[in-house]
């Protein structure tokens, strides 16, 4: 069987509403943050990826529904990809090399296809080098960055109880929060011995790290605020330049809206996050729109969240997390 033919006729331009919300960042946020030019290219350069998004999906199932298609075994694991959350044009663009590398072979295990998939799956999700950091005697200070609900405080507990991140070092949560530490944070400061401080004047930067320089780790915890507020990037990139951290982790939800989300990437950017952390898998049923946010927003991943149980529901960016999640347990056995 010949390879599938490309359609020629390219996708008509939409304007939607998703459309003008990157307009209106372009517009507004830059003036706000008063951003030299080089970010203002950058953004300019993201948006027109993201609009790109909204196209993609609709050529992929162009394509996918052309009048050639793939064998059976090859449409079955694009139709797989596509339920687990990965774009359209992506799941066909993943099955096609695949198709091609095996010589457009008809009959061909499962796991043969797969194995190919996932080489080229490794090509966007690339794990956050924690090794490399940990290497590194120097005092680490780790900012957690996301919007309202998607788990920072969880995540920040978490990160302080890996073995292999910062589990066996000494670290300080400090809570930013205005209404204070959660209960959590203190039973988990009871249980772990892990210290958990609450500092509510931000704008005392100096003095919370003289505090805190003891510390192996300090991870500090953001309060939840929406990044389309008025001056909200702008009061956290103050916060930043003050804190200076040796890392700033951007968390999103894998619960929430893939737009939403990539959105939410474009706003974040401009304060430079150096890793991106996914929670709340176990609220999915779509993981696979991971492999669409990364190919769009290029960060390495420091690590995964499946749920509330801080010893165990927790995974560094290792690429086999997500293809346990994607792809059955009988193909992977085959």
């Amino acid at each position: 069987m010949m390879p599938p033919e490309e359609k020629k006729e390219k996708p008509a331009k939409k304007t939607s509403q998703f459309d003008n919300l990157i307009s209106d960042i372009l517009t507004r946020k830059p003036q706000e943050l008063n951003k030299e030019k080089d970010i203002l290219d950058e953004i300019s350069l993201l948006r027109k990826e993201i609009k790109d998004l909204g196209k993609k999906s609709d050529l992929g199932a162009n394509q996918s529904q052309g009048l050639a298609e793939f064998p059976a075994v090859y449409d079955e694991l694009r139709e797989m990809l596509s339920e687990n959350g990965i774009q359209d044009d992506m799941a066909y663009a993943l099955i096609k090399e695949a198709y091609l590398l095996l010589d457009g072979k008809a009959i061909v295990e499962k796991n043969e296809i797969v194995t190919l998939i996932k080489t080229e799956m490794d090509y966007l999700l690339k794990p956050f080098n924690f090794e490399r950091q940990l290497k590194s005697k120097k005092h680490k200070v780790i900012l957690l960055l996301g919007p309202t609900g998607v788990g920072k405080t969880t995540m920040a507990m978490k990160l302080a109880a890996h073995p292999e991140i910062y589990g066996n070092k000494k670290v300080t949560i400090i809570s930013t929060d205005p209404y204070g530490p959660t209960e959590a944070l203190k039973s988990f400061s009871r249980m772990s011995g892990t210290q958990i401080h609450e500092e509510k004047d931000i704008d005392q930067t100096e003095a919370m790290l003289e505090k805190y320089k003891s510390s192996d780790v300090l991870i500090v915890d953001t309060p939840g605020q929406s990044p389309f507020a008025p001056n909200q990037l702008g009061k956290m990139e103050a916060f930043i330049k003050r804190l200076k951290p040796t890392d700033i982790f951007l968390v999103l939800s894998v619960g929430s809206d893939l737009k939403d989300l990539v959105l939410l990437c474009a706003n974040y950017l401009l304060l430079k996050p150096s890793g991106i952390v996914f929670t709340k898998f176990d609220e999915t049923t779509q993981p696979g729109k991971v492999f669409s946010i990364l190919d769009v927003i290029s960060l390495p991943v420091a690590c995964f969240g499946d749920g509330k149980r801080i010893f165990i529901d927790i995974e560094r960016g290792n690429p086999q997390y997500m293809y346990d999640k994607i792809f059955d347990s009988k193909v992977e056995e085959a």
